[in-house]
């Protein structure tokens, strides 16, 4: 016990270390020229691919502005910090232009822009085996202004997505947001999520569910090609902590005596685990189908969320990163967020009133639009979130940490790539503490039964 407790010492002294070490890169990051007029510069400063240019801002300006524009400068940064993305490369893009037809009355537009990743890498050669970009195009340029326009319809205004100027699934696959910082937003960094701001994310949620049920149940046959996301789309053998989630817990608590207990049942749900979650997952295109199928964000986390305060009051919040999108049941959401949004005090303490708000909001919106077919109850959604314990066991040994990551502001890459790391994070006795009241309960729930 002895030895265990200093190397979870030495681990969490490392650890501050290199966060230290990040902190002073971080600082003292140079800016790079990378064409006339043009600079990139700022946190995790990226080489600069050549058609990114003031040439490829110009076209999207001329559009929106619907005449040719003159640019006088580009500015390029990172858009986001290595504790944040991992699946893309973000820029911003804060440009100084002026109309043709009026020279001298410059004007200001600050954009965000995602593209694959082009530099040689894991994530360059594996993630483009997946339909991430094609995934969030369709999502942004067909299904979000239909569940938009259903809302509208029947006068719901709520903003599901920042606006798009340009997207494109062919090579070199990118798309360009309005910068949400620009009008006041900004992510939830080194923090948990707010029990308000968790409401209004999953009341959001809850609409694109509603009416992407309601358009199924209506016959439409688009929502259920959103098939992939990445636990059923990737060789998990290049993606070690997908295949490895119970693996890393029974070598966590096998360091706790009092955890020692629970690994016969880790023990026995590594044998069926996987292939139960991908059964899950592919259920809608083998012909299974639950009560209440939906098109998933499949990402819903507190990464993806962006937040508008005015005068310390939450006046808006956005949903981001619409690249893994997945139909099937609402119960992948739900999971999710249990795992990758809530707060431990949550967890414990709130499923019960987040479950049931999130399923009036779900039943408010079918009413708002005249649907006409069977309304999910409560009871049928808690009898997804059963049917897919295993989805949400899978999470728990998967993604759990990260939860704690994005809170303390661990790199992505090194917690995605390195078990070492991953392993260092379960130093956080935080992580530990939650486990012991979690693990009984996911006992007494049937988590671990096959």
């Amino acid at each position: 016990m002895y030895t265990c407790a200093l190397q979870r010492e030495i681990i969490s002294k490392r650890l501050l270390t290199i966060k230290a070490m990040h902190s002073e890169y971080v600082r003292y990051s140079k800016a790079i020229m990378v064409n006339t007029g043009s600079e990139t510069h700022g946190e995790d400063a990226l080489s600069t691919p050549e058609w990114i240019n003031e040439e490829f801002f110009k076209r999207i300006l001329d559009k929106d502005e619907n005449e040719s524009v003159k640019i006088n400068k580009l500015l390029l940064s990172s858009g986001s910090t290595k504790t944040d993305n991992y699946a893309s490369v973000l820029y911003r893009a804060k440009i100084k232009y002026a109309l043709c037809s009026q020279p001298k009355q410059e004007k200001v537009r600050s954009f965000v822009m995602k593209t694959e990743h082009f530099e040689e890498g894991l994530r360059k050669d594996k993630l483009s085996e997946m339909t991430l970009f094609e995934t969030e195009v369709r999502m942004y340029t067909i299904v979000l202004p239909m569940i938009e326009a259903k809302l509208r319809e029947f006068g719901d205004q709520t903003v599901l997505a920042p606006k798009i100027f340009h997207s494109s699934s062919e090579m070199p696959r990118n798309i360009v947001f309005e910068d949400l910082v620009a009008e006041g937003y900004s992510l939830i960094n080194n923090r948990p999520g707010s029990l308000e701001e968790i409401k209004l994310a999953l009341k959001k949620l809850a609409k694109i569910h509603a009416i992407s049920y309601q358009k199924t149940q209506m016959g439409n046959k688009e929502l259920t090609t959103f098939q992939k996301t990445y636990v059923n789309t990737v060789n998990v053998d290049d993606f070690i902590i997908l295949r490895d989630g119970v693996k890393l817990m029974k070598k966590v608590i096998s360091d706790q005596p009092d955890l020692q207990k629970y690994i016969s049942h880790f023990e026995a749900a590594e044998k069926f685990l996987f292939p139960k979650v991908l059964d899950l997952l592919n259920a809608p295109k083998n012909g299974k189908h639950s009560a209440v199928q939906v098109l998933n964000h499949g990402d819903f986390h507190m990464k993806n969320l962006m937040v508008k305060y005015v005068d310390n009051e939450l006046k808006e919040l956005m949903l981001l990163d619409y690249q893994t999108c997945i139909f099937g049941s609402s119960a992948i959401d739900l999971h999710y967020a249990f795992a990758m949004m809530y707060s431990p005090s949550m967890r414990l303490e709130k499923m019960d009133e987040f479950l049931y708000n999130y399923t009036k909001s779900f039943q408010d919106t079918l009413h708002s639009v005249q649907y006409q077919g069977h309304i999910p109850t409560i009871k049928e959604i808690r009898q997804e979130v059963c049917d897919y314990r295993y989805w949400g066991l899978y999470l728990i040994c998967t993604l759990l940490c990260f939860n704690y990551a994005f809170v303390d502001g661990f790199d992505m890459s090194e917690m995605v790539e390195s078990e070492a790391a991953r392993v260092a994070l379960f130093a956080n006795t935080k992580i530990l503490d939650e486990l012991r009241l979690l693990l009984p309960r996911l006992i007494y729930l049937g988590y671990f039964e096959e």
